[in-house]
């Protein structure tokens, strides 16, 4: 598996790299043992303080394919569960609340959980457009913020993801990701000549753009932009066209493994072996799988193996030690965006307001969390500063 790292460098990441650097890292134990619990006064908090309280983390998936993001329930759950080790005083008991069978938009997922007074955070959602659309209600703009919510998205990368200051994510934006893939493709493949098919939504959108920008000033030409949806039954057209143009790479931008499989599928179909790169990794790892697959480079947000600090070591080992899998991206995302929401109200109470205070606070008023997928601290923006992107190749 080849792996390249990728690092932003906006004016945050310049005005506080050296007070990064002196802040002493501390693994999610450590840390809480740090933390001063404090009572739960003001704000949106239904809890009386004593030991027997329970406080919940919801967390909301994808209303389809659900089966796709058990990992991430996981991974919440693991931290969760570590977090209620540790408890002293009178923290309330951390436990996990799945979003309501009834609720069956994004909105209603955002209300169930805004509106019950025992969630004390969200770790979710994990796309793009529906994190986007439920910021508001996160926000609680239609009671002026009385109620409002933190929520920690594990994976959604659109630039508007943050836009509601009630929202964060530990993941990078999909421009970093789009910047990483580029350099890799020009520096690492020397591709000169690449097609982009993108997830015809925010995240898809910006990935073809920031790609673009970057492969262009490496040298390099996109030679068309092709839109796509989950709807799209075959992508038989696009791969007889990009082999005719002689693309040598193919990007497929913000798309998940059943489309990538389809387009390798159709430009195999039309004779081209240009080389893929995706956003998501197979989700089965059987050989038939893998074989479709093979040779196609994607984003990896975590790697169990390639990343080897002493947080990831032992996240790995527990987490197969609780389901016998290999944590992916989903499971180690998941854990760090309810870690942060634990640590949080460990620190502060079970206070709404407080904890979106305390988080905006990390790496800058308290030390960076030493998170499994990486080191996390947050900029203005509620985005994590310098999170890597790695690079994998399926079949090695």
């Amino acid at each position: 598996m080849q792996l390249l790292s990728g690092q932003s460098d906006d004016a945050f990441r310049r005005r506080h790299h050296r007070h990064l650097l002196a802040s002493t890292l501390l693994a999610a134990p450590a840390f809480a043992a740090l933390l001063t619990t404090a009572g739960c006064g003001g704000g949106s908090s239904a809890f009386g303080g004593g030991a027997a309280d329970t406080a919940f983390v919801g967390v909301a998936v994808g209303l389809t394919s659900v089966e796709r993001y058990v990992d991430v329930f996981s991974g919440v759950q693991l931290a969760l569960d570590q977090l209620n080790k540790q408890r002293t005083g009178n923290m309330p008991v951390l436990a996990l609340r799945r979003a309501p069978t009834a609720a069956k938009t994004v909105i209603a997922v955002a209300v169930a959980f805004r509106d019950d007074p025992k969630v004390i955070g969200v770790v979710g959602h994990t796309e793009s457009g529906p994190t986007i659309a439920a910021g508001a209600i996160y926000a609680d703009r239609e009671h002026n913020g009385e109620h409002a919510l933190v929520a920690v998205s594990p994976t959604a990368g659109a630039q508007a993801v943050t836009s509601s200051e009630w929202v964060f994510r530990v993941c990078p934006n999909t421009s970093e990701q789009a910047h990483t893939v580029a350099r890799y493709a020009a520096d690492s493949l020397s591709l000169r000549r690449v097609g982009v098919l993108y997830r015809n939504e925010a995240s898809g959108k910006e990935s073809m753009r920031a790609f673009g920008d970057e492969f262009s000033k490496r040298g390099g030409k996109v030679t068309e932009r092709d839109p796509f949806t989950e709807d799209i039954p075959d992508f038989d057209a696009y791969g007889r066209r990009l082999t005719k143009t002689g693309a040598d790479g193919v990007v497929v931008a913000s798309g998940n493994a059943p489309e990538e499989r389809a387009i390798i599928h159709a430009l195999r179909a039309a004779g081209g072996h240009p080389v893929v790169l995706g956003w998501n990794p197979p989700e089965n790892t059987d050989s038939a799988t893998i074989n479709d697959f093979r040779g196609m480079r994607y984003v990896m947000l975590y790697s169990a193996t390639r990343s080897p600090t002493p947080e990831s070591v032992r996240f790995a080992a527990d987490f197969r030690a609780k389901t016998g899998k290999t944590p992916d991206k989903w499971g180690a995302l998941g854990y760090d965006a309810a870690m942060l929401i634990g640590l949080a109200s460990q620190s502060v109470g079970p206070n709404r307001q407080k904890i979106r205070g305390w988080l905006a606070g990390v790496g800058r008023e308290h030390p960076a969390y030493a998170g499994v997928t990486g080191s996390i601290a947050f900029d203005d923006h509620r985005d994590p500063v310098n999170k890597r992107v790695l690079i994998g190749e399926v079949g090695r």
